[in-house]
């Protein structure tokens, strides 16, 4: 499980880094994502929701397992969201 937290966090700051007060699109969205109960703050709880949430996403045959392929996929998602 640390391993899917390290590609959340890769996610999270996969935006340029920015020195600014306020979050970029980019990063809103992420925020948007993770902040499931939309209070406009993050529980590890909702850490760990939207981490479940992601593999089940990115786990395209669904073997408990993320492969290169599965990852090129979910860069392709992101690609597009941009």
């Amino acid at each position: 499980m640390v391993w899917i937290k390290i590609l959340f966090l890769f996610l999270l700051s996969y935006s340029s880094i920015a020195y600014s007060s306020e979050l970029n699109e980019e990063e809103e969205m992420y925020f948007n994502f993770v902040d499931l109960n939309n209070d406009g703050v993050i529980s590890y709880e909702e850490i760990e929701q939207s981490l479940d949430l992601l593999f089940q996403i990115i786990d395209l045959n669904q073997d408990n397992k993320i492969s290169q392929n599965e990852i090129n996929e979910l860069k392709g998602i992101i690609e597009s969201l941009r």
